[in-house]
C-alpha cells in the first residue's frame, strides 16, 4: 500500500479566527495587524476579501489604509490563535492517529491506514473540512498525495477553501506545468535565478543536473530543489508530538457577576492544566487568563515567568494581578479559561540531599497527582478552588 499524506492548511488563519469570533466581520476585508494605531504596525494576516485589494502580510498599516480605506483592522491576539490551533489539532486526531504539526496553521496527517474507515480519501477530506467548518467556523484547504512535499503543493493550487488529490503515480504529471515559484522555499530571488537559466516550470527543472542546481543555488538548497521538483521528500516534515499549549475553559450556564463565584472556577481550570502539564512531563513559562464577558467581548491577560515552572503555587501567585485586570470591565462573565504556553520538556532531576522549597512542593504535587490519577481529579483541590479564603 502506497502512503497517502493529507496536508491541511487553515485559510488566512488569524483573520479567519477573528471572523469566526465576530460574525459581523465575515465577508468583509478584515486585517489582523500588530498595532492598529501605530505607523509601525504591520499586517499579520488578511482575509481573502482584503487580499483582493493587494493587502499582504508584512505590509505597513499606512499602506493598508491607502489601498483599502474601508478595511477593518484588529490587533492580533497570538495566545488566542495558539489556543485555536490546538483545538484544530484535537479535531484532526479524529481522522488519523499520526498528526504532524508543521506550524500554527498547517498540519500533515498520514491517512494511509485510515481511508477505508471513511469510504474514500475524498470523503475523508471533505468530512475533515466540514468538521472544522461546523465545529470551529474555520475554512481550510486540503491536499492529498503520496509524499509530504506534493501534498503541500497540492494545497497551494487549491486555495482558498478547496481540496485537491494527486493520484498515486501522477505526481510528475501534476508538478510538470506548475511555475517554479510553487515549490515551497522558492522566493523571488531563486525564481530570478531560474528565469535567468531559462527555467519557468517545475518540469523544466528536470533538465538541470544536481551539480548544476548546487552550483547555482548552493549545495544544500540545490539538493532540496532537485528532490522536491521530483516530488520526493528530503526529510520527514517536523513532527510536533508535544502540545504547544495546554488549556481548559468553561462556559457558565448563566452569566456570573460575583467574582467570589468565578475565582474558584478559574483555579480549578488551572489545576487541571498543571496536572496535565506534569503528566506530559512538561513545564510552562507563560500563563494566560481568558475571559469572555456578557457582551461577547473576549479578553486575555498574560504573565510570563523568568523561567518555566510546573508549580501550581507559582501560577496561583500571579492570578490576582490577572484577575484585577479582568475586573476593569464591568460586565458579567460568560466564560473563563486558562492557557499555559511557552512549554518546555522537563529535564531537571530532583536533588536527593537538598530540600529546597521548590523541591518540597514538587514532591507534594507528585503525591497529589498520584492520588488524582487513582481516585479521581476532584479528590483534592487547592483551598482557593473551593472558595476558601487563605493568606498562604
Amino acid at each position: 500500500m502506497k502512503p497517502r499524506i493529507l496536508h491541511v492548511d487553515m485559510d488566512a488563519f488569524f483573520a479567519s479566527v477573528e471572523q469566526a469570533e465576530h460574525p459581523e466581520f465575515r465577508g468583509k476585508p478584515l486585517i489582523v495587524v500588530t498595532k492598529v494605531d501605530s505607523p509601525r504596525g504591520v499586517v499579520s494576516s488578511a482575509s481573502y476579501e482584503a487580499r483582493e485589494y493587494g493587502i499582504s502580510a508584512g505590509m505597513p498599516v499606512g499602506e493598508v489604509r491607502r489601498k483599502c480605506p474601508h478595511a477593518i483592522l484588529v490587533p492580533g491576539d497570538y495566545e488566542k490563535y495558539v489556543y485555536t490551533s490546538e483545538q484544530v489539532v484535537n479535531h484532526l486526531h479524529n481522522f488519523a492517529p499520526e498528526v504532524m504539526v508543521a506550524s500554527i496553521d498547517e498540519s500533515f496527517l498520514n491517512i494511509t491506514g485510515c481511508i477505508h474507515l471513511f469510504g474514500s480519501e475524498d470523503k475523508l477530506a471533505l468530512k475533515l473540512k466540514k468538521t472544522l467548518r461546523d465545529k470551529m467556523k474555520l475554512p481550510c484547504t486540503v491536499g492529498i498525495a503520496s509524499t509530504y512535499i506534493v501534498s503541500k503543493m497540492a494545497v497551494k493550487q487549491a486555495k482558498p477553501d478547496g481540496y485537491l488529490s494527486v493520484p498515486p503515480g501522477e505526481e510528475l504529471k501534476f508538478l510538470s506545468p506548475l511555475p517554479v515559484r510553487c515549490i515551497p522555499g522558492v522566493g523571488p530571488k531563486a525564481e530570478q535565478v531560474f528565469h535567468f537559466l531559462g527555467i519557468y516550470t517545475i518540469g523544466q527543472i528536470w533538465q538541470l543536473s544536481l551539480e548544476e542546481l548546487e552550483k547555482n543555488l548552493g549545495l544544500s538548497y540545490g539538493f532540496h530543489i532537485f528532490q522536491w521538483a521530483r516530488g520526493r521528500d528530503v526529510e520527514r516534515i517536523g513532527y510536533a508530538d508535544n502540545p504547544r499549549v495546554i488549556s481548559r475553559e468553561i462556559t457558565f450556564d448563566n452569566d456570573l457577576i460575583y467574582w467570589k463565584d468565578i475565582i474558584p472556577q478559574i483555579v480549578k481550570l488551572l489545576e487541571a492544566c498543571t496536572y496535565e502539564l506534569r503528566q506530559k512531563n512538561m513545564k510552562a513559562r507563560r500563563i494566560t487568563l481568558k475571559i469572555r464577558y456578557s457582551d461577547f467581548i473576549t479578553k486575555t491577560f498574560s504573565f510570563s515567568f523568568p523561567s518555566a515552572t510546573i508549580l501550581d503555587s507559582d501560577f496561583i501567585s500571579v492570578l490576582p494581578s490577572l484577575i484585577k485586570k479582568a475586573q476593569e470591565r464591568k460586565y458579567q462573565i460568560r466564560l473563563v479559561g486558562i492557557i499555559l504556553s511557552e512549554l518546555e520538556i522537563q529535564t531537571k532531576q530532583g536533588n536527593l540531599f537538598y530540600y529546597s522549597r521548590e523541591e518540597k512542593m514538587r514532591r507534594v504535587l507528585k503525591c497529589v497527582d498520584v492520588l488524582r490519577t487513582h481516585y479521581g481529579f476532584s479528590l483534592i483541590h487547592w483551598a482557593s478552588a473551593l472558595g476558601i479564603s487563605t493568606n498562604h
